[in-house]
């Protein structure tokens, strides 16, 4: 052998076996991944499948690769339905995730673990975005784990793409059983679940010390969650950022019974005809996956959640009532304004503009109706059969979030402070001290809450858990505090509650489109 050939030889050794030493590259049971050192103190893995699974099929694992597969960029997004709704919702909110590429080939996770000189063995933080089941994607710059592990010991934080509109919940009539779901983006989580719980040992996490943070959709998905899976032993803890199952029934996200209508509307648009037999079915999977898109976006239609008894269930108030679902520690809130950018988006899309005063009375009856009752009785279930539960409400206004006069603590507004990605922002206006102080303090509510779900907030913060009757309501960015908590009593909060649903019946949204959760 060479001289040049011993040297490559041996430079390419060492550099293997520094990379196991950083823990850049780990094994998985699908074969080894390598992943970068995005910052000197965090490791990055993106775009790493977690499952596989064709049109319209439940998950399964993904397969063996011979090959060390280079996790340097985010996977393909699950194809997307977006609306004009919900372009303008992600251009005024400046989430973005319009641009990205889609696929079918869509189930990957992103990992950002610490450096392998911190502490490891760390608690999971395990995050499903929203988007009201129809859109939706984890490259998204403001969803980047990489500063709460940055910032924060003992975490590791996980995202994942999950099917959405037809190819998420077709409301297929062929696929009708008593025994499988047609709920196939439910089921993405279940394989997410299960993979990061089966390899995330060996990006340094603690498979023993998972929890669930979403928000919108995402944290109904959590919701769904706890009630599908009553004896899960690998979740231990929920966060639930501005959603809960009545999301469902409040904004029209479930069929509440099977409807075909939307189902064979597409078919006959892309030629399979309206037979509901294994023929349609079979055109159905083989029209490729931007003429079925585009279908669902030029004919209007919107492919909801089933209630199938099996990840969604009918009968769900009586299996809260009776505490079956899982009993592990829960944080839920909401934002204080959240139907601002609900009813904004409606009215910019059907009226090109904003009307004053209307769109807040509007959107004060939205949150009230949907998010901060719900949240309340969500939060009462839980105290109910004991298990530890704490409440908050997101209230601070932001110049680089809240960037319209129009525009409170809108539904969607805490995720950059979450996740402390506010200078993700495009809109060119600098975080504030104060934003950025109270950023860091709720990413250690949300981190001490993942480390010890039923006592990291009572031991490292001092937060009482949740009675309606006492202070224990927490406030974040309140103006009293702007840059950590204020706690008051939930049932002044909840005061109007009684009257919520009639009162959201009765209002006419500006510019008379009806209410999309996103």
């Amino acid at each position: 052998m060479g001289l040049i050939s011993a040297f490559f030889l041996s430079a390419g050794f060492v550099s293997a076996v520094a990379s196991q030493s950083t823990g850049l590259t780990v094994h998985t049971a699908q074969g080894d991944v390598a992943g970068t050192l995005v910052v000197p103190t965090v490791r990055q893995f993106l775009g790493v499948p977690y499952a596989t699974a064709k049109r319209w099929e439940t998950p399964s694992q993904p397969p063996v690769r011979s090959s060390v597969l280079q996790a340097t960029a985010f996977g393909d997004t699950c194809v997307q339905a977006l609306t004009p709704t919900a372009v303008t919702f992600l251009t005024i909110s400046g989430a973005g995730g319009i641009n990205v590429t889609e696929s079918e080939n869509c189930h990957t996770v992103n990992i950002w673990s610490p450096s392998t000189n911190r502490k490891q063995n760390t608690a999971v933080m395990l995050w499903i975005y929203g988007g009201s089941f129809q859109f939706g994607t984890s490259n998204i710059p403001v969803y980047n784990g990489q500063n709460i592990v940055r910032d924060n010991d003992d975490v590791t934080v996980v995202t994942f793409n999950y099917r959405t509109n037809i190819f998420g919940q077709p409301n297929a009539p062929q696929l009708l059983s008593t025994t499988k779901s047609q709920n196939f983006g439910l089921l993405d989580l279940d394989a997410a679940v299960q993979w990061v719980h089966t390899n995330i040992a060996a990006f340094g996490g603690d498979p023993n010390r998972i929890v669930l943070f979403g928000q919108s959709a995402g944290s109904i998905a959590t919701d769904a969650y706890t009630f599908a899976h009553p004896q899960d032993t690998i979740v231990k803890g929920v966060i639930q950022e501005s959603g809960t199952l009545a999301l469902l029934r409040i904004g029209g996200l479930s069929n509440p019974t099977f409807d075909d209508t939307d189902w064979n509307t597409i078919a006959s648009a892309v030629g399979c005809g309206t037979n509901n037999d294994a023929a349609q079915f079979s055109c159905m999977q083989n029209v490729p996956f931007r003429t079925l898109e585009d279908a669902v976006l030029s004919t209007g239609t919107s492919f909801n959640l089933l209630t199938d008894d099996i990840t969604i269930f009918s009968d769900v108030n009586a299996r809260a009532a009776a505490g079956k679902f899982l009993h592990v520690p829960v944080l839920g809130g909401t934002t204080a304004q959240e139907g601002d950018i609900l009813v904004v988006a409606e009215e910019l899309v059907n009226l090109g503009f904003t009307i004053p005063v209307a769109t807040e009375a509007a959107a004060d009856v939205v949150t009230l109706a949907a998010f901060t009752c719900p949240a309340g009785v969500n939060a009462q279930q839980r105290v109910h059969v004991n298990v530890p539960t704490w409440r908050y409400q997101y209230q601070a206004v932001f110049p680089d979030i809240s960037t319209r006069p129009d525009l409170r603590a809108y539904h969607a507004s805490e995720i950059a402070i979450v996740f402390g990605t506010y200078n993700a922002s495009t809109s060119g206006v600098p975080p504030t001290p104060e934003e950025i102080a109270l950023s860091k303090y709720v990413q250690n509510v949300w981190v001490a809450f993942a480390k010890n779900p039923a006592r990291g907030l009572i031991d490292n913060l001092g937060w009482p858990t949740y009675n309606s009757l006492t202070k224990s309501f927490a406030q974040l960015g309140n103006a009293l505090n702007k840059t950590g908590v204020t706690f008051t009593t939930g049932a002044l909060i909840d005061l109007t509650c009684a009257g919520a649903d009639a009162l959201l019946a009765a209002t006419e949204l500006p510019g008379g489109g009806p209410i999309k959760i996103f």
